[in-house]
C-alpha cells in the first residue's frame, strides 16, 4: 500500500472529525495569518491562478479566493474534499478535484498546507512541486517544526488518525536544493520562535 493510499483512507475515516480540536483551530489561525503575508493579492482577481495542493476542508483555499485568485483546490481524500465544497459553496472562480490530472501544468502560485507532516521524505514533494511550478512562480508550504516541544505531543496525538512528523528547517532546505528550488523566506510560527514555533512557514521559488 503506498502512502498516498494510507493518507487517503487515514482521512476519509475521519473527515466528519476533522478540525474539531480547539488547538490545531487555535494553530490553524496563525499558519493562515503567517501565509497571508507571504502571498500578495492576485495581479488579475477572478484570472490569476493559484493551486491549493492538499486543500483539505478548503481553510487556506478560501484565504486564496479572498486574495482574488481563480483556485484550483486539490486533495486525496474524496471526503475532505465533500467537505470543502460544502463549506465554501458554489462560487464562479473554484474548483475542486481528487483527479492529480486535473492540476498538470505551470502554475504562478501553489500553496501546501499541512501536507509534508505526512512524508518522511519530503523530497518526492518537492519534486512534484517543482514540475508543477511557473517558472516565475512562487510556492508556499508548511511543516511542523521537529525542533519544537509542542510537536513532539502534536506527532504522538496524531498517531490516532493520521500519523504526522516534524521536519527540521535544515533538512527542508536541503531536500528543497535537491528538487531545485530555492527556499527564500521562513518563519517559525505558533509562536513566532526558532526552537519554539510549531509550525514552518516556507516561500520557495524555482533556483536559477
Amino acid at each position: 500500500m503506498t502512502q498516498q493510499t494510507i493518507i487517503r483512507q487515514q482521512f476519509d475515516r475521519h473527515a466528519n472529525a476533522y478540525g474539531r480540536n480547539p488547538l490545531t483551530r487555535w494553530i490553524g489561525r496563525s499558519e493562515l495569518d503567517a501565509i497571508r503575508q507571504l502571498i500578495p493579492p492576485a495581479a488579475e482577481p477572478g484570472v490569476t491562478p493559484a493551486l491549493d495542493f492538499g486543500c483539505g476542508t478548503g481553510r487556506l483555499t478560501a484565504v486564496l479566493l479572498d486574495l482574488g485568485y481563480r483556485v484550483t483546490g486539490y486533495d486525496l481524500s474524496p471526503e475532505m474534499v465533500a467537505k470543502a465544497a460544502s463549506r465554501l459553496g458554489n462560487q464562479p472562480h473554484l474548483t475542486l478535484t481528487t483527479d492529480s490530472r486535473a492540476i498538470q501544468g505551470s502554475w504562478p502560485l501553489i500553496t501546501a498546507l499541512g501536507i509534508l507532516d505526512y512524508y518522511a521524505d519530503p523530497l518526492p514533494l518537492w519534486q512534484e512541486w517543482q514540475q508543477l511550478l511557473a517558472q516565475d512562480g512562487r510556492l508556499v508550504v508548511t511543516s511542523p517544526n521537529a525542533r519544537s516541544p509542542l510537536v513532539w505531543l502534536y506527532t504522538r496525538v496524531s498517531r490516532f488518525t493520521c500519523p504526522a512528523q516534524g521536519h527540521t528547517g535544515e533538512d527542508l532546505r536541503e531536500t528543497a536544493v535537491a528538487a531545485n528550488l530555492a527556499l527564500t523566506d521562513i518563519q517559525p510560527v505558533f509562536p513566532r520562535h526558532a526552537q519554539l514555533g510549531h509550525t514552518l512557514v516556507m516561500r520557495l521559488r524555482q533556483a536559477v
